[in-house]
């Protein structure tokens, strides 16, 4: 006997195969910046570490403890996206985690934005170095601001992930409503 099941109820189970693919797309997006954040600010706190003449001035230390920091929290949140790409849920609980990721997001971008602008404002006026160490002070200023743009464009998707739970109730969009027919 053939299951008589409503074509609505197929529609209803293509509409969560939709935002499951909307919400895969949308954590492999966070892991990607995530990843990316990483790799800037670590990349940006190893060429302000290895630069002598720039770490004694007080901006690019500045950059530097922002930067490791930045790299601390994005080995986290990477992490954490991972675990939810591969298990489907959040290490903490849904509505703790999406306030916990923008807030922090927020909070450490605006840290590596500042301490970029600070070091760059120091490195344009000459700040003592010239040559190499300039250039390199000059690198790590340039991936600072990479680390920054990563974390506001996470810090950005963050907050759709948040509006999205706010409406409704779900860290993942809401998929349009489904035809019967």
């Amino acid at each position: 006997m053939p299951s008589s099941s409503p074509v609505r109820n197929g529609g209803e189970l293509a509409a969560a195969e939709g935002r499951g693919k909307s919400v895969g797309r949308l954590v492999g997006l966070m892991l990607l910046l995530r990843l990316a954040a990483l790799c800037f600010a670590v990349a940006a706190a190893a060429f302000a570490a290895t630069d002598g003449a720039a770490l004694r001035l007080a901006p690019f230390r500045f950059l530097l403890a922002a930067n490791a920091i930045v790299a601390v929290y994005s080995a986290f949140e990477a992490a954490a996206a991972s675990w939810e790409a591969a298990r489907g849920g959040t290490l903490l609980p849904e509505a703790m985690q999406l306030w916990f990721d923008f807030g922090h997001d927020q909070g450490f971008g605006y840290m590596a934005l500042a301490a970029a602008a600070a070091a760059a404002a120091t490195a344009t006026c000459g700040g003592g170095t010239s040559g190499a160490e300039r250039v390199q002070g000059d690198i790590a200023v340039g991936l600072g601001f990479a680390a920054f743009a990563s974390v506001a464009a996470a810090a950005f998707v963050t907050g759709y992930r948040l509006a999205c739970f706010l409406v409704t109730g779900s860290r993942s969009p809401a998929s349009p409503p489904s035809s019967p027919y």
